[in-house]
């Protein structure tokens, strides 16, 4: 069941029952999940699971890949951690140590397998893992896929496997206590989800288990590790391709290797020689007139399969397959006036980085199923972004997440798994991060969705900017230095230029962040607006306007139908103990308290207050997005934060953790349309700039319209121009002076951009600020067809007076509006669609309404 639909019912009677013996262990029938002449792989997570608390001996039925967590809510031994404040009731679970065991049967076909390896794909994450009670490995990495050799303990029949997790709260607080420097943060010791520790949008969940499959594998002769693409040249007539195999070989070996791509009628076969132990082989194709892979606006997303072989005796005894896009993605950094580009260009394309950061869209990593990575991507496609970056506190997402940016044409900026903080660099831990980068860039290096690998998120800012060495004394200053350099200067770039030569490294984002000249050069994260507190505005300054802003973002309550699924009655107060606890920000209330009195009339109640802060948050980020696209090709790429949640809250996100769009989403949707116009006030001038990432020109009207707010007309003016490509540009201009006489509290102007009669896009621009705006209660109707065949009511809205932010919701029901949040303005009618949830029916009379005058 999808994760948004098993969280419409966040408190809730699990009804599993709970098995309070440690007895009827169910054994694996070993059905085969892939499996060729001689390669065969059995899936241990099929196989009956229980778990205790250590030393408790109480064992319940346990579901992997899992979590503790996930495991007593399924046996009914904890409430659900989302619900009201049992968070701070739930810490006892990472503090505590924990086994899980399960038997399973092994036949003939597995044991006469020359090598049987058990692979652990994710143990989160101190981990013993014994079997048939022989210790077989020690983990420590969450991150990392350990494989372990076992044939010579494994029984031809029943086998036990257990694995001792234990307690990461303990184990890094004896790591900080013996370390030489000690570090501020318990989390750096970790390999390990850094939000998991808690974050200013998170809670404190520190999670044990095992979180990916366990397979059981064997193999005679020879099998193929891994399988690289690279490209070597790529034309309009030819792509060369270089791939790299990895095969491990028993013994020394000639065989047969090929390759087959169907879609561009390649079949190759030759024979190599293997040596035993590893080998790299590389093999030469060559696709003719091949197909490109584009971000999504600009192009298809075509994607190649290709498959290797290994036969021999017309055996095959080793496979693999691959998906790859055939495209060429650069970094450019050109010298200029004020310093550096900074800018993507995609088979030869400057393209304006639109998007968001990116987040774990759970605490509990198992929940999120494929509906949930198909619904949170496809949403960023529907808001026109282009590209996702997946920030530095989580983890390296899952195959199913870059499978579906491939084929949706969303490019990702790739953070390594450090976030906020100084990280240890003894050869302990530098090993054990090699492992992990190695095999991370080797799963997802033949993507062509991964843009750019980062190294880090703020640690350099931090460390220069946030005075972060002040903690120590001038020589462990140094040494901490030291460290650092040999991560991110060192270790990581040499990674990717062994293992990924076709990408870009970046050492820390951001390279130059507030309070720098930031605009010279690299990526910024630009915080002046909530953290500094500065007012919008700031937003518009020259020197707060990157060359690829990475991260800004401000804060906006979820919706209170949300809102009502984690709380009761008695909890509908910002200042409740309740909604305190689902915002993690130190003086989060506080902070939207300011900026709502700067911009808004103050609201009247607890929902009033959740939708004027979804308003001023789309306001202010909308803004933002505005001044970054009108600054190309100074400014190449907007990333907002964030995109989504981890749990329901309080937070930067514009998609709430039920699924449900915020007020920030649909501006989103508005503001990175491909056809973007955009009136500004500027040096005394109204000034009306077309933003365009379309790659050719485009013959066009431009309307404005300046109105009353009941409607009545002022003043009308249209020319008709010629919208430059892939460019930003003003078409028209009007002294500010010419609006001198008019009532700014009761007009808004219009500006509409048509090609023919199709409207492209479409701004209302106000001279005041929302809270002096003289609105009065609006008549809205509301025509509402029948079902087309896609599902979709058909809605036609109207009013006699401006409705400002006009909110759409049913009481009841689920469904999607493809806009909310909009400026309903008299004289013209509004059209847009209605998707009812599952089990929803026709809107017809459910359909609630607030506005913003509504809410004071």
């Amino acid at each position: 069941m999808s994760k948004y639909k098993q969280m419409k019912k966040v408190h809730i009677n699990c009804i599993f029952k709970i098995v309070t013996g440690f007895y009827a262990f169910t054994l694996l029938a070993c059905q085969p999940i892939e499996k060729s002449i001689d390669l065969v792989s059995y899936d241990l997570s099929d196989s009956t699971w229980h778990f205790s608390q250590a030393g408790e001996n109480s064992w319940h039925e346990a579901k992997v890949p899992g979590s503790v967590h996930m495991d007593l809510l399924r046996n009914e031994l904890i409430e659900d951690p989302y619900y009201r404040d049992n968070e701070t009731r739930l810490q006892w679970i990472g503090e505590k140590d924990w086994t899980y065991t399960s038997q399973f049967t092994v036949g003939s076909e597995l044991m006469n397998k020359n090598n049987v390896t058990l692979d652990f794909k994710g143990l989160d994450t101190y981990a013993k893992v014994f079997l048939n009670d022989s210790l077989i490995l020690k983990a420590d990495n969450f991150f990392r896929d350990y494989q372990v050799e076992c044939k010579a303990l494994l029984n031809q029949g029943e086998n036990h496997l257990r694995i001792e997790f234990e307690s990461p709260v303990r184990i890094n607080k004896e790591r900080k206590n013996n370390a030489k420097i000690p570090l501020p943060d318990d989390y750096v010791y970790c390999r390990k989800p850094a939000y998991h520790f808690g974050w200013d949008w998170g809670p404190v969940y520190i999670t044990s288990g095992i979180w990916k499959p366990v397979l059981l594998k064997g193999w005679n002769e020879t099998r193929i590790i891994n399988m690289q693409v690279v490209q070597k040249e790529l034309t309009t007539q030819t792509a060369a391709l270089e791939l790299v195999y990895e095969i491990e070989a028993e013994e020394a070996l000639e065989v047969e290797l090929t390759t087959e791509c169907a879609a561009a009628k390649i079949h190759e076969t030759e024979k190599v020689k293997l040596k035993p132990g590893i080998n790299f082989i590389k093999s030469q194709i060559t696709i003719q007139k091949p197909q490109l892979w584009w971000p999504t606006g600009l192009g298809d997303q075509y994607l190649y399969n290709i498959t290797g072989k290994l036969i021999t005796d017309n055996r095959i005894i080793g496979e693999v397959k691959e998906r790859t896009g055939l495209r060429e993605i650069k970094l450019v950094q050109k010298p200029d006036s004020l310093g550096k580009s900074f800018h993507f260009e995609v088979n030869g394309v400057p393209v304006f980085a639109k998007g968001a950061n990116y987040i774990p869209q759970d605490m509990f990593l198992n929940r999120p199923d494929t509906a949930d990575y198909e619904y949170i991507l496809q949403q960023a496609v529907d808001a026109n972004m282009n590209m996702l970056r997946v920030w530095a506190g989580g983890f390296y997402e899952n195959d199913l997440f870059y499978d579906l940016c491939d084929e949706k044409g969303l490019l990702v900026w790739q953070d390594f798994m450090f976030a906020c903080a100084m990280y240890p660099g003894d050869k302990d831990f530098l090993d054990n991060v090699s492992q992990e980068a190695i095999e991370n860039v080797k799963r997802i290096r033949n993507h062509p969705c991964i843009a750019l690998w980062c190294g880090n998120n703020e640690n350099y800012i931090g460390w220069q900017d946030w005075r972060w060495s002040d903690r120590y004394t001038k020589e462990d200053s140094a040494t901490v230095w030291k460290d650092y350099e040999a991560l991110y200067h060192q270790l990581l770039p040499e990674i990717i230029k062994q293992y990924d030569t076709d990408r870009f490294y970046w050492p820390s984002s951001p390279l130059f962040g507030w309070g720098y000249p930031v605009n010279s050069e690299g990526d910024v994260h630009y915080w002046g607006i909530w953290h500094a507190q500065e007012p919008f505005e700031e937003f518009a300054k020259p020197q707060n306007i990157g060359r690829f802003m990475s991260e800004y973002g401000f804060q906006g309550c979820p919706e209170f139908k949300t809102v009502k699924a984690f709380t009761r009655p008695e909890d509908w107060d910002i200042n409740s103990d309740v909604m305190k606890n689902h915002q993690k920000h130190r003086v989060g209330y506080p902070v939207i308290d300011k900026y709502i009195k700067w911009y808004y009339q103050w609201p009247k109640d607890f929902k009033s207050y959740l939708y004027v802060s979804q308003v001023l948050q789309a306001k202010g980020i909308g803004y933002a997005i505005e001044i970054h696209r009108r600054s190309m090709p100074h400014c190449m790429g907007t990333l907002y934060w964030q995109i989504n949640d981890c749990w329901p809250v309080t937070s930067w996100a514009s998609i709430d953790s039920y699924g449900r769009w915020k007020a920030l989403h649909y501006m989103a949707k508005k503001v990175y349309n491909d056809l973007l116009i955009s009136p500004v006030l500027e040096d005394g001038l109204l000034k009306v700039y077309v933003v365009s990432d379309r790659l050719e020109a485009l013959d066009a009207r431009l309307s404005l319209n300046l109105t009353t707010l009941d409607g009545i007309e002022l003043w009308k003016k249209e020319i008709n121009t010629s919208i430059d490509a892939n460019s930003s540009k003003v078409y028209l201009k009007i002294p500010e002076a010419f609006f001198e006489d008019i009532d700014k509290n009761d007009v808004v102007l219009t500006a509409s951009l048509f090609s023919g009669q199709k409207l492209e896009s479409r701004n209302h621009f106000y001279f005041v600020q929302p809270k002096d705006l003289e609105l009065e209660k609006p008549s809205i109707q509301i025509n509402i067809s029948e079902m087309n065949e896609k599902g979709e009511y058909t809605l036609q809205l109207t009013t006699d007076k401006l409705a400002k932010n006009l909110f759409l919701w049913l009481e009841n029901e689920d469904g999607f509006f493809s806009d909310n949040y909009f400026d309903l303005l008299p004289g013209s009618e509004k059209t847009i669609t209605y998707k009812p949830g599952a089990g929803a029916g026709n809107p017809q009379g459910k359909i609630q309404m607030t506005s913003l005058v509504d809410t004071y």
